[in-house]
């Protein structure tokens, strides 16, 4: 009796552990592989194909559909999907007038109806897209890639939406002289509060981030973001973008007054020359110590760099700086931040004096200091090339 427990015993557990392996390994098979399920209404394809877009865009994975009915079902592992910047479905074509053939999609949005030829869809183990009738086939961008474009009924995938939020706004990407740059910073902000779990809108940040004038900007929209994006691997690599106090960003160019005239004018007039902005006051005893080599360093590179200063004098010291321009013959232009003293402390991080900004042709800057011999030489052998 004893012996027939114990082998009863012995069978239960057996069954038990077989059972709870594969429920183990159907639910690790569920979580390491997702699927994309494209509906027509009408199928008119013999194969498609389901490219993942790696987010560094040096790399793209393929993956070939199978068709059930009307229907065409994508499999594709699910690590791939931390580091994707997008996906697309193409056709495969050996048409000499034709490089891409793709699979896009249209949506009514407050704006427009938008075409969307690039888009990400919710990390989930099925996804469900339904192309509903096939609006139009034309030529995209006068390039020779040919799209067809369907329109979607009733999706309600936050993910793929957050993508047409982006197709909608051009990317969020704005000039860095346009008067709308403050406008489309608000605008990605306000998107990402209504999308703060979205993929798209962040790994969309991380590749546009140094186009921003400020750190500020990029803090801005990327607080809105979910902690779970946070801790994402775009969240992360943003966090530490932003921690760099290294990071190159662009300048934002800004009406002050001229010091002599104080009819407000660029602190950058030309931007086709390195540019060197100094933040200085008439107060700041190293600032009045570096005259000397600043005007050796106009003198060298004459005609190759420009040269301004910023002065954060206040409105009881500003006088003083009118007199030191006066005094030391300085010959490179000068602004005032007397009456903008707080909105230009925060749009460059503060500075202390002196501060030099070291002004590229494209807009990009870094802080130089040109006491040290590194960055002097760093200075000439730039200014040189030009």
């Amino acid at each position: 009796m004893q012996k027939r427990k114990f082998f009863l015993l012995l069978v239960l557990l057996i069954l038990v552990s077989i059972i709870s392996h594969s429920c183990f390994t159907n639910h690790s098979q569920e979580r390491d592989t997702n699927v994309v399920r494209l509906n027509f209404e009408k199928n008119e394809y013999k194969e498609l194909i389901l490219e993942i877009r790696d987010i560094h865009l040096d790399s793209s994975y393929h993956f070939s559909g199978s068709l059930n009915n009307d229907s065409w079902i994508f499999e594709y592992p699910r690590s791939l999907y931390e580091k994707s910047s997008s996906f697309r479905f193409f056709i495969p074509t050996h048409n000499n007038t034709i490089d891409t053939y793709l699979i896009s999609f249209g949506q009514i949005t407050e704006k427009d109806t938008i075409t969307t030829p690039q888009y990400l869809f919710d990390d989930i183990d099925t996804v469900i897209i339904n192309a509903g009738l096939k609006i139009k086939t034309k030529m995209f961008q006068d390039s020779k890639i040919l799209h067809d474009v369907y329109f979607l009924n009733d999706i309600t995938d936050k993910e793929y939406l957050s993508s047409v939020e982006v197709a909608a706004n051009r990317g969020f990407i704005t000039s860095i002289l346009r008067p709308d740059y403050d406008e489309v910073v608000n605008l990605f902000a306000k998107t990402v509060q209504k999308y703060p779990n979205s993929q798209t809108l962040i790994s969309r940040l991380f590749l546009i981030k140094k186009q921003y004038h400020t750190r500020d900007d990029v803090q801005k929209i990327y607080d809105n973001f979910s902690e779970k994006q946070k801790q994402s691997y775009f969240g992360i690599e943003i966090r530490e973008f932003l921690s760099n106090t290294d990071t190159v960003f662009y300048f934002k160019n800004t009406l002050l007054p001229a010091w002599d005239t104080e009819i407000p004018e660029p602190i950058i007039k030309d931007f086709s020359k390195i540019n060197l902005v100094i933040f200085s006051t008439s107060w700041c005893e190293p600032c009045i110590a570096e005259i000397p080599l600043l005007k050796k360093i106009a003198e060298d590179l004459s005609g190759k760099i420009e040269m301004v200063y910023v002065s954060m004098d206040d409105t009881k010291t500003v006088n003083a700086w009118k007199k030191q321009m006066i005094n030391n013959k300085i010959t490179w232009r000068s602004v005032l931040a007397t009456y903008n003293l707080e909105e230009i402390k925060q749009q460059f991080f503060n500075p202390g004096y002196p501060t030099i900004l070291m002004v590229y042709p494209d807009s990009k800057y870094e802080k130089i200091e040109v006491r040290y011999d590194a960055d002097l030489k760093k200075l000439y052998g730039i200014a040189g090339k030009q």
